[in-house]
């Protein structure tokens, strides 16, 4: 069994969280997104949205971190009471490929849905996921999620593709059924 930590980002934690989100993009999005974005324009969007969450923090914004060995392997971003109707939303949830299927993202999402319960009780949680990225998809249902809707999107690439919300009632139901 490996042994993960968290613990919530700090800025210094910026350009580790770019480079693991654009090399995520570029696993589980090829045939979403454009091969050009991926392969010519991710790592540098996603280093630009990084710097600029960090220079202009909001103070419902929650960045949590998964690391193994000092080294980030996963993290989760989420904007608590983001919408009125479903509550937080999980904006970011990312684990590198090397340890993927070893129960990281189940701990960032529980562990970000405790947080947010901790802050504002009571809240819903949510998220948009692709509506091809399968894997994702059966995850979250796993994790107790209900696909409330899905609709057309543009993506950072220009393109469009259809997402889903995945929706929990409550922060308390965001776990792993097993």
């Amino acid at each position: 069994m490996i042994m993960i930590s968290y613990r919530l980002a700090k800025p210094e934690d910026e350009a580790a969280i770019a480079k693991l989100h654009a090399e995520s993009w570029q696993k589980h999005y090829r045939g979403i997104f454009s091969d050009a974005y991926l392969d010519e324009q991710v790592v540098q969007e996603r280093a630009d949205l990084w710097a600029n969450r960090f220079a202009h923090p909001i103070p419902n914004r929650e960045i949590l971190l998964a690391e193994k060995n000092g080294q980030l392997v996963g993290f989760a971003c989420i904007e608590i009471n983001e919408n009125p109707v479903f509550g937080t939303l999980l904006d970011n949830l990312h684990v590198s490929r090397e340890v993927q299927g070893q129960g990281i993202g189940a701990q960032l999402m529980e562990r970000t849905a405790q947080l947010a319960e901790s802050q504002q009780p009571g809240l819903g949680y949510y998220l948009w996921v692709l509506e091809d990225n399968q894997q994702a998809r059966k995850f979250y249902a796993l994790m107790g999620a209900t696909n409330h809707e899905t609709i057309a999107h543009e993506n950072p690439d220009g393109g469009t593709a259809m997402v889903c919300r995945y929706i929990w009632r409550s922060t308390e139901e965001v776990r792993l059924r097993k």
